[in-house]
């Protein structure tokens, strides 16, 4: 498998997993791990590193859920707010 094609198909489990409103409760069957880091300048590196903890781990996923959360939140506001908003205001 190319690293193309690896990278497609990460992406795509990721983005399914994030549009996926049916989440499970039990997240321990649907664990993914992966092993590679995307960098802010598209270049990719293989996490080797037995001794990486959990701690850090979390603070990166944290960081990055973050970001996406917010990007796709601001997004979500700009197009639905006025929506919402109108619709609350007409049936005060």
């Amino acid at each position: 498998m190319s690293n193309d094609q690896s990278i497609k198909e990460t992406l795509d489990v990721i983005r399914r997993a994030l549009e996926d409103d049916d989440s499970p409760l039990d997240l321990k069957e649907d664990l993914l791990i992966l092993n590679r880091k995307v960098n802010d300048d598209g270049t990719i590196n293989i996490i080797n590193n037995d001794s990486i903890n959990k701690e850090d781990v979390r603070k990166i996923l944290d960081e990055k859920i973050n970001q996406i959360l917010e990007k796709h939140f601001d997004q979500w506001l700009e197009k639905k707010l006025p929506y919402y908003i109108k619709n609350y205001l007409e049936k005060k």
